[in-house]
């Protein structure tokens, strides 16, 4: 690989969520990469859909351990991946969470907070009475800096990754992770 570019690859799962979950709730999400206009996904899937999963017990944490897998080609580090969670209960948006794939190659454990938007208008108040939750039209604005202070959002539960993250290429271009610690 001497044309320049490196590789990343991330290898893991959606553990699971940790939200106020009623008993008998069904919990599902989607998630999706974003990245700069230098990188490309060579491998992998860049958006996917869980499966459902049921509440059992009041606050119990929503289970998935669903699978993420996925690879990108880039020459560039501008517009480092980001993924970005929109969780769903039954067909009500639930949250939104977003995180930078971690740079240094290892097992990450990533804790996701999750949020979802707060009505700005006096219909949207009045909405929100009859069940109606505000979503964003392009999750995606939130994996960039265009216009998210604009957005109020509240907290509603966080979610837990864990990710292998394997690259390829950095160091023979010149990047450096820094230092490894051992603990």
């Amino acid at each position: 690989m001497s044309d320049g570019t490196f590789l990343l690859s991330l290898i893991g799962q959606i553990e699971f969520l940790d939200v106020m979950a009623p008993a008998n709730a069904s919990y599902h999400f989607k998630y999706e990469f974003y990245t700069g206009p230098d990188w490309k996904v060579i491998g992998g899937l860049e958006t996917g859909l869980s499966q459902v999963a049921n509440v059992i017990n009041n606050n119990d944490k929503v289970v998935f351990n669903f699978p993420i897998d996925v690879q990108f080609k880039s020459t560039n580090p501008f517009g480092w991946p980001q993924m970005v969670l929109t969780v769903y209960k039954e067909m009500t948006l639930e949250g939104y969470g977003r995180t930078h794939v971690p740079i240094k190659p290892g097992l990450h454990q990533l804790e996701v907070n999750l949020a979802r938007p707060k009505a700005s208008s006096l219909l949207g108040y009045i909405g929100s009475f009859f069940g109606y939750q505000p979503e964003l039209l392009q999750p995606k604005i939130l994996a960039s800096t265009d216009g998210n202070n604009l957005i109020r959002m509240e907290n509603s539960g966080k979610a837990l990754l864990s990710f292998y993250v394997v690259s390829q290429g950095f160091l023979r271009l010149g990047y450096d992770f820094g230092h490894t610690t051992k603990d």
